[in-house]
């Protein structure tokens, strides 16, 4: 099924979106890879073992970090759907 060139459109703009929250996502947490020497994927492997503290900082990088997840799902979803049209 081709799609229609409104689609298309509001598609792009959902790509240049996702792109934009992931970029401000990963610069969030890049602040806390710098604030604690790890990058996110160490510190989400830390986490999810239980091998670090209860910190508030820990809540909110691994909510950055999963809602980063998300918006990268989400616009290589966006890409396939542009890519085939």
């Amino acid at each position: 099924m081709e799609l229609k060139p409104e689609v298309i459109r509001s598609l792009e703009r959902e790509t240049k979106l996702s792109r934009a929250a992931i970029s401000r996502l990963a610069k969030r947490c890049r602040a806390f890879e710098t604030k604690y020497g790890w990058s996110t994927e160490e510190f989400l492997h830390k986490f999810d073992a239980g091998e670090i503290g209860d910190e508030q900082d820990y809540f909110i990088w691994y909510a950055l970090a999963q809602a980063k997840q998300d918006w990268q799902v989400t616009r290589k979803s966006l890409d396939e759907v542009l890519s085939r049209s």
